[in-house]
């Protein structure tokens, strides 16, 4: 029985209609096939990410532990002997009656006054538990008095209040100050800086910034912020770590002879930075 036109027609329809059906299931396999291998990427990447923020507290956390072992040995072996030293320095200067020697023990134990008052206040910068005690701007401020100590440079500190001004919680003082102690450490190894000018500030809502800026030598900072640069240093990639897991920016800017500015950006974009349960 020959084929009818009509049912040719509708054959043709149907084979159309299954061709186009088995074309959209094959691309819609392969695009889900694509969005779950990138949805794997990207967790993948997440986990990678997470990890290495894990890897990076957990090595903070062991400098942390070993700058407050440091800093017991400091107050209680060293602090102590310096203590004895200094009454027995005392002890002679009031039995010798010569001029000369008396002289001499009196500077002798003026210098070592000067070195217990330093290592107290090296103590408390390096004792995790006594900086966390302590808040920011009196953790910088001790620092800042330090370094105007040394007769080497004019330190300038600008905090001014704000209506957005927020209370960080213990964690986030620590990460803060030491990223502040490290751009100091990076000034005084490298450049040749006279003045220091430090501005801590809540320049708007739900944003932070720590400011070191100084009138060195500068340097190339394409060069020395790439991450794969053999000039990238120490200091600079404990900055980018601990900047990391505290969620906060690095924005490096550097004139040559003219001096460097670093400033430690941290947005608040959650509470888990913040001290509960604080009247500001």
């Amino acid at each position: 029985m020959p084929i009818q036109g009509n049912e040719i027609t509708s054959i043709i329809i149907l084979g159309t209609v299954l061709g186009f059906s088995l074309v959209g299931f094959v691309v819609g396999m392969v695009l889900l096939y694509q969005r779950r291998q990138h949805n794997f990427l990207r967790e993948m990447t997440l986990l990678k990410q997470k990890h290495e923020q894990q890897i990076f507290r957990e090595r903070i956390l062991v400098q942390e532990r070993t700058m407050t072992q440091i800093a017991e040995e400091l107050h209680d072996s060293i602090g102590q002997q310096l203590q004895v030293i200094k009454l027995t320095v005392g002890t002679a200067k009031n039995i010798l009656q010569k001029p000369e020697a008396k002289t001499l023990l009196i500077e002798a134990a003026n210098s070592l006054g000067g070195t217990i008052l330093d290592i107290s206040r090296l103590t408390k910068t390096l004792h995790t538990e006594k900086a966390e005690k302590l808040n920011l701007e009196f953790s910088i401020s001790n620092e800042i008095e330090r370094l105007q100590n040394t007769g080497k440079y004019r330190v300038i500190f600008d905090y001014p209040t704000s209506q957005f001004q927020v209370k960080f919680n213990d964690e986030t003082n620590i990460f803060l100050f030491r990223m502040f102690q490290e751009s100091i450490s990076n000034i005084i190894k490298h450049a040749h800086a006279t003045t220091i000018h430090i501005l801590m500030h809540f320049p708007e809502e739900h944003k932070f910034e720590l400011c070191i800026k100084d009138n060195g030598i500068g340097f190339k900072v394409p060069d020395t912020m790439d991450e794969d640069s053999k000039n990238t240093g120490l200091g600079l990639n404990n900055l980018r770590n601990r900047a990391k897991i505290i969620g906060a920016e690095i924005e490096i800017s550097s004139i040559l002879e003219q001096g460097t500015e670093i400033k430690i950006i941290l947005p608040i974009r959650n509470t888990n930075i913040l001290q509960q349960n604080t009247d500001l």
